[in-house]
């Protein structure tokens, strides 16, 4: 199967994640990010608005059976990056992974994952959390 990993990572986590399955599928590896480091920062301190000022994500997925996402979960949902990138990835057919990673609660994040991935016409085949933890 043809796939890619996109992923989002500020810390490092999921880039490790998603370099690992990558690696192990032979997987073509994508980095996505919808600003600067110091956005994602700016938005852990409060200011959620900026996600509405994300950039316009243009990644070509076509040649593409499986999309595999890796990302962080922020105060439970997931990242402003990562519903971003859920909300514009043309899904159309394709397989659709989600590996997350998350240091205290993902509260809802599967259903506003599988939600975003059906809406956009993908077909969910798996969500995975996988806790961080802070040492």
């Amino acid at each position: 199967m043809n796939s890619i990993i996109i992923y989002f990572s500020l810390l490092g986590h999921n880039r490790r994640i998603a370099e690992e399955i990558a690696e192990k599928e032979n997987c073509d590896l994508l980095e996505f990010a919808s600003g600067s480091i110091f956005r994602g920062f700016q938005y852990l301190m409060g200011k959620k608005r900026l996600a509405k000022k994300a950039k316009k994500i243009n990644i070509d997925v076509a040649n593409y059976n499986e999309i595999i996402i890796c990302g962080p979960i922020w105060g439970g949902k997931p990242a402003p990056a990562i519903k971003a990138l859920l909300n514009n990835l043309d899904m159309k057919g394709k397989n659709v992974n989600c590996y997350m990673t998350y240091s205290q609660d993902y509260g809802n994040s599967e259903d506003i994952i599988k939600d975003l991935i059906q809406k956009n016409s993908g077909e969910v085949q798996e969500i995975k959390f996988n806790k961080i933890s802070k040492e």
